[in-house]
């Protein structure tokens, strides 16, 4: 599988502004975009594949008034994803080393926060 992040970033507002998911199951001879919220504009702002399972997959995707994030997670390889709110803005994520439903979040606020990614 081969994900493709794009991302329309407008110099004037210093943002990103749109953000496509592209998704080849057969080595990039065809690709389909991914809808994670139909009807609803998505940001994704980047995407972690856990080292120890490839098939782990989260996104983590800003609103466009930037006031809350979400992440994305696949176990799956991105054939879907299920989303989950949460309370802090990431500025990166780390999957543990060993235990690929543990995940390390740095916040864009300075802080440390462990989470889960078990369903």
């Amino acid at each position: 599988v081969i994900l493709i992040l794009t991302k329309y970033y407008h110099t004037d507002m210093g943002k990103v502004l749109e953000s496509s998911l592209w998704r080849s199951s057969d080595f990039g001879t065809l690709y389909t975009k991914l809808n994670l919220q139909p009807g609803i504009a998505t940001v994704i702002d980047n995407f972690y594949i856990c080292s120890t399972n490839k098939k782990k997959i989260i996104l983590v995707s800003s609103s466009h008034n930037d006031r809350d994030q979400s992440l994305f997670i696949s176990t799956d390889e991105g054939a879907t994803f299920q989303k989950q709110p949460i309370a802090f803005f990431v500025e990166t994520l780390l999957f543990h080393p060993k235990e690929e439903d543990k995940v390390l979040a740095y916040t864009k606020e300075g802080k440390v926060r462990l989470g889960d990614t078990a369903f």
